[in-house]
């Protein structure tokens, strides 16, 4: 039949999951702690802090971040963990201020408790934009006094 074939474009087709890469990104991780410690975020367990760069990811995103939900802790018998995606080559095309930036806003996802879960970005204290500048200014005054 005419005009039902689905047409493919060369070089896109599989090009879903099958194409995704994950590494470690140590220094991603290192940034992510420091990061945490210089604006006073406490409750971010650095040692349940993960982080990954990911590859061939067609998503519209700079960084997400993942949390272990309290059931599969429980069920699995892990404490608390989140990982911190960066997406390649989006994050890594950005500079290093707007990189730092982008670990905040993830950051902030991690709620005060540390408990797995993810705060929403719509959530009442979670004034992204005004939250990550002043974060960024925090962090930026308390990287230069150590």
């Amino acid at each position: 039949m005419r005009g039902t074939r689905r047409r493919v474009r060369r070089g896109t087709a599989g090009a879903g999951a099958a194409g995704l890469r994950w590494e470690p990104a140590p220094d991603i991780r290192r940034r992510l702690a420091r990061i945490a410690r210089a604006v006073g975020f406490r409750h971010v367990n650095a040692r349940r802090l993960f982080a990954v760069r990911t590859y061939g990811s067609r998503a519209n995103a700079l960084a997400r971040i993942w949390g272990l939900s309290g059931i599969f802790q429980r069920a699995l018998g892990l404490q608390a963990a989140y990982v911190v995606e960066v997406l390649h080559p989006a994050f890594d095309r950005l500079s290093r201020a707007e990189q730092d930036r982008v670990l905040i806003h993830e950051l902030l996802h991690i709620p005060t408790t540390f408990s797995g879960s993810l705060r929403p970005e719509q959530s009442r204290n979670f004034r992204t934009h005004h939250t990550v500048s002043r974060l960024y200014r925090l962090y930026l005054a308390n990287r230069r006094r150590a």
